[in-house]
């Protein structure tokens, strides 16, 4: 029987099957400097307080707390107009298109 959650569903055969395993996915963001400093920073303090961690860890920490705390009507709002912001200290940005005001 093919898996579609993350529940156990009996077989044809009576027999449970397991779970499937939760899987990390690759993925490209595109940080400024300043961030991509403070990301390293961040990860090199806590590796120095005996945290086994990675600017991965922190970012998916900090999607995390986005989702918990930001309503999604908000945070479109709010990334619309960050991205308009940015989009005049980053030129390159505009070119992916911009959202309208």
């Amino acid at each position: 029987m093919a898996r579609l959650s993350g529940t156990r569903r009996a077989s044809p055969r009576g027999h449970t099957a397991q779970p499937a395993a939760k899987a990390y996915h690759w993925t490209t963001v595109y940080l400024t400097d300043e961030q991509r400093q403070w990301l390293r920073r961040a990860t090199a303090k806590a590796q120095l307080q005996g945290l086994t961690v990675s600017a991965s860890d922190l970012i998916r920490r900090a999607l995390s707390r986005l989702q918990e705390q930001v309503p999604e009507r908000q945070l479109h709002r709010e990334l619309a107009k960050h991205v308009l912001v940015e989009a005049k200290l980053y030129p390159g940005r505009a070119k992916r298109g911009l959202p309208t005001r």
